[in-house]
């Protein structure tokens, strides 16, 4: 099903995130807590902001399709990167003919020249069947550079069509819109094809400066009873965040260290420690927006009526 994670805030050694906490996202690959039943073997992908790199506003970019915790590449440069936003994902597939282990499949999204990049933990069920539909709803420029096979592709695709201009960078706001926007179509588009069966559509969208999340179902408690996909997400598909001052260790322990305002935030599937006191679990049908800003890190949460 997936694991995503993300970061926005102080500079930060990627490593922190990826490897060194006891629930990390390299561990959830093989090891989620949260999703017992269901492995994420299936690649591993990010893009991290650093403001003292070469052209700040480009993302770091890795992807592969090796097993992060075996990837020494990854783990050699998480231990140089300090970034200020983050956002990384593992990737699970079924075991089918149908699934397809590539690059291309690989998450975070985000078309050359575009400022947006997005991960989605989740998929819409019946996804065929709504292909030719979604398409009307794809600026075609967009579609066409749809390179994968993934429901997700699409979903970022649906999403940059509903900015106003889907190479700039996007006022948080207005990112979030669009989010909203593209959840609505799919929600129409489903309807249309007469898809009713529960399918999970958390994501997670920056441009570097800010990030939008949202954890969200279409139809969320109805399954046919041979679904393959049916034991591994019967709880809603979990998202939780920390906030705070910045993440370190202490007393042994990872956890956010208290901040007024608040300079950081991490959104993850799981919490990244065993210990879950300093996460707070993301309310169903939510959003949250985060964004850096000269006084502190603007951070808040709404619900999501699409």
């Amino acid at each position: 099903m997936c694991r995503i994670l993300a970061y926005l805030g102080e500079p930060l050694p990627a490593q922190n995130l990826l490897f060194d906490t006891d629930n990390s996202l390299v561990r959830q690959s093989y090891s989620p807590r949260m999703m017992n039943t269901f492995l994420n073997l299936a690649g591993f992908g990010m893009k991290a902001w650093d403001p003292a790199s070469l052209r700040p506003e480009d993302p770091f970019s890795y992807r592969a399709t090796t097993l992060p915790s075996f990837d020494r590449n990854l783990g050699f440069l998480s231990s140089k990167l300090a970034p200020t936003c983050l956002v990384a994902h593992v990737r699970g597939v079924t075991y089918s003919d149908e699934a397809v282990v590539a690059d291309t499949n690989l998450h975070p999204f985000q078309f050359a020249g575009a400022r947006v990049a997005l991960t989605h933990n989740g998929h819409l069920r019946q996804f065929p069947r709504m292909r030719y539909t979604l398409v009307e709803h794809v600026r075609p420029e967009l579609a066409q550079r749809i390179e994968g096979t993934t429901d997700s592709e699409w979903i970022y695709a649906l999403v940059m069509s509903q900015l106003d201009d889907p190479y700039g960078v996007p006022e948080t706001r207005e990112l979030a819109d669009a989010t909203a926007q593209a959840l609505r179509i799919l929600r129409s588009v489903r309807a249309a094809n007469g898809i009713d069966t529960s399918s999970p559509v958390n994501l997670c969208l920056s441009t570097g400066r800010a990030l939008v999340a949202t954890r969200f179902s279409f139809d969320y408690g109805w399954y046919p009873p041979e679904d393959e996909m049916l034991e591994t997400d019967l709880p809603f598909v979990s998202l939780w965040y920390a906030i705070g001052g910045e993440y370190a260790q202490h007393n042994g322990g990872w956890q956010m260290t208290a901040g007024d305002p608040p300079r950081s935030v991490i959104i993850a599937s799981e919490p990244l420690t065993i210990d879950h006191s300093s996460w707070l679990e993301v309310p169903e049908y939510s959003m949250l927006t985060a964004e850096l800003t000269p006084s502190g890190l603007e951070f808040e949460t709404r619900d999501l009526d699409v």
